[in-house]
């Protein structure tokens, strides 16, 4: 049995979901990132005066840097799209489109330590030549688990035919 879609619904089902990096999310992660650089900076400084051990402090605090800079270049990215499912299956932000025929495992992977959230990815796993796997962070993506899922499966469902 068929369940009735007006066209508006039906046509917004069709266009291709993208999905934005989250303003919020890259805000917070500034301000984070910006106030632990600046203290690791000067733990390394005051380290690096007093033993060769503060040089480990000082790649630690480069790393945070780094950190700081992805936030940082995400806010600049705000109007592009950072990834788009549709029924040509997943494009990423480097251009690459993997169809719904080549995707062998697609998977959303979500990291917390000690409750705290560290990391959230996607990771796909295709069954071309190149590439083997194609995996992105997206922590800080306007997206849920639950709805990457979803869309996935709808579309997935749709191009295997088993939804109308």
């Amino acid at each position: 049995m068929e369940i009735y879609r007006s066209q508006k619904s039906k046509a917004k089902a069709e266009k291709p979901h993208e999905f934005y990096y989250s303003r919020n999310k890259l805000i917070a992660g500034t301000v984070l990132w910006s106030v632990v650089s600046v203290g690791a900076i000067a733990l390394s400084v005051v380290a690096i005066s007093k033993s060769n051990a503060g040089w480990l402090m000082a790649g630690i605090a480069a790393l945070m840097v780094w950190m700081l800079i992805g936030c940082i270049r995400g806010l600049t990215n705000l109007d592009t799209p950072v990834l788009v499912i549709g029924a040509d299956g997943i494009l990423f932000p480097d251009g690459v489109l993997i169809g719904w025929e080549d995707i062998e495992e697609n998977t959303y992977l979500s990291q917390s330590y000690m409750g705290i959230p560290t990391g959230r990815f996607i990771n796909v796993k295709t069954r071309l030549k190149k590439p083997k796997r194609k995996a992105l962070r997206v922590f800080a993506l306007d997206m849920t688990s639950d709805e990457y899922l979803e869309l996935c499966d709808r579309y997935l469902q749709r191009y295997y035919g088993e939804e109308e």
